[in-house]
């Protein structure tokens, strides 16, 4: 049986630590474009542009790489770095209070990412892509290949770049090259193929994990007092 409890929080410390690793690597990635995006906008403008990537040049843009968006970048890198180090090294050091607070903190992201995502596909659902969104409205209509009902119309000179692909930033999207779908249709038609499914696997994820730190923790708990 000891072999068994052994082996079983064995295979939760791996879990934990690789996909610690993992996430924690991204966040450092993510920091330092951060930090490059606050230090010098000018030279990560110009190596996106070197990429080739007709996408990333067109989401990208000098005008989007904004030290707010660098210092946002890099605060969201720091604290999941953080919540992530803390199921990494506990899951090594065996430390019970950083794995219990590592369950917490996973447990509690899990609902404020459910709640996040249900506010903006519900937004999204009902009101469809608004110009106050900025970017995301651009990443939309590039990801579904659509564009609003409204920009079909003949007698607008000029719709958003987006609506016709990469190729159409900055100014060279016109009512002929238009994508077809429809944007409110495509995004109501994807979330209700795949929004379960989105739920399902955050909460998956997240509940695997604090289960690894709870079972890591107990064996722990059961090692230090035997």
């Amino acid at each position: 049986m000891g072999d068994k409890t052994s082996k079983t929080s064995k295979v939760a410390a791996s879990i934990l630590i690789v996909f610690n690793m993992i996430v924690m690597i991204f966040c450092i990635l993510l920091f330092a474009f951060g930090l490059w995006m606050i230090a010098s906008p000018s030279t990560l403008s110009t190596a996106i542009l070197f990429t080739g990537s007709a996408t990333l040049k067109a989401l990208l843009a000098p005008e989007v790489l904004t030290v707010q968006l660098g210092v946002a970048s890099a605060v969201l890198a720091t604290f999941f770095f953080f919540v992530s180090f803390m199921g990494f090294y506990g899951a090594v050091s065996r430390s019970q209070f950083l794995l219990f607070m590592y369950a917490t903190l996973v447990l509690l992201l899990l609902l404020l990412e459910c709640a996040l995502l249900y506010y903006f596909s519900s937004s999204l659902d009902e009101k469809g892509l608004q110009k106050e969104d900025g970017q995301w409205t651009h990443a939309i209509r590039l990801a579904l290949s659509c564009c609003e009902h409204n920009y079909t119309s003949p007698e607008l000179v000029r719709p958003p770049w987006s609506c016709c692909g990469p190729g159409g930033y900055p100014s060279n999207c016109t009512s002929e090259n238009l994508y077809k779908k429809n944007c409110q249709e495509a995004i109501t038609s994807w979330l209700r193929r795949y929004q379960t499914a989105i739920y399902a696997l955050l909460a998956a994820t997240h509940l695997i994990l604090a289960s690894c730190s709870i079972i890591r923790r107990y064996r722990s708990a059961s090692r230090s007092h035997s």
